[in-house]
């Protein structure tokens, strides 16, 4: 059994080496010395600049040979259930010493709520490692990018929330208050993703993407064909920009809502007419 002087510089090591990799992409590291379950707390940057967006990662070091499967790290079930609740993304990355290389898993991922909750205190559970989950500087960037979109996404749901109660209720102020609150939450996210240009309007590809969406179809209704080729090129660009991850879908219309307006300006309007002239059969012009 390994003793305490050396789990303790296994644990160093492999922190050390986790924390490496986010501060290797300009990510915040905050090393978490009270033993609560997580060991680094990663305040998420953006082009330089600090995100509202967290990570939490628990590190497992091993001396084990990891040329094989990987070895399963035991974890409290009540710690998983905590994890999978927080609003905060979470992750657990398995980092060997001797290698001097990590893999990373998804605790929230891997289990039945219902089954963590019900289980006793002193139950414990197994976190399975895969190789195809490395946890190395792509990997970074793509937990980076899944924190933020998780965390746009929860702020807009629940400004949105807020708003349609303000309405309801005829608070004319938190009307207010919350329309701004979504109008900066959206336009920081577009810009963020590459579809909105920091001074305003759309960056120059993505109108021509939403065409190359909305040409294969028949839209003798304009705004709702418009509107489905606004969200399939918004899952396109945030696939392209965000390293690969996907996006809930009530932020892909969140997004489409406030920003399909502008697709009817009078450039927007001109391409279409343009597009209308050479193939009338996508435009409802024609007639079968």
């Amino acid at each position: 059994m390994t003793n305490r002087p050396v789990q303790h510089r296994i644990a160093s090591i492999a922190v050390a080496g986790v924390r490496r990799e986010w501060n290797l992409q300009g990510h915040a590291v905050d090393e978490i010395h009270e033993d609560y379950g997580e060991d680094l707390m990663v305040q998420v940057c953006f082009e330089g600049r600090l995100d509202p967006a967290r990570v939490w990662v628990q590190v497992k070091g091993t001396q084990k040979d990891c040329s094989g499967p990987l070895p399963a790290v035991k974890v409290k079930a009540r710690q998983v259930l905590r994890w999978a609740r927080t609003a905060d993304l979470v992750v657990v990355v398995l980092w060997s010493v001797n290698e001097n290389r990590g893999w990373f898993t998804l605790p929230q991922d891997q289990f039945d709520h219902v089954e963590l909750r019900d289980g006793s205190d002193d139950a414990v559970t197994r976190l399975r490692f895969s190789r195809e989950f490395a946890f190395n500087q792509d990997a970074v960037i793509k937990l980076a990018w899944a924190a933020r979109i998780e965390h746009a996404n929860r702020a807009i749901v629940y400004a949105r929330s807020c708003l349609a109660e303000a309405v309801e209720m005829g608070l004319e102020e938190n009307k207010s208050f919350y329309r701004g609150v979504l109008a900066s939450l959206d336009f920081d996210f577009g810009v963020s993703i590459k579809a909105v240009n920091p001074k305003g309007g759309f960056t120059e590809d993505f109108p021509l993407l939403v065409w190359d969406h909305l040409k294969v179809q028949d839209f003798e209704d304009l705004d709702m064909a418009t509107s489905k080729a606004m969200i399939t090129a918004f899952f396109e660009v945030i696939s392209k920009n965000c390293a690969g991850n996907g996006a809930p879908l009530p932020l892909v219309k969140e997004l489409c809502a406030v920003f399909h307006p502008l697709l009817f300006d009078e450039g927007m309007m001109r391409v279409l007419e343009e597009a209308r002239k050479i193939d009338p059969r996508r435009t409802g012009d024609a007639k079968s």
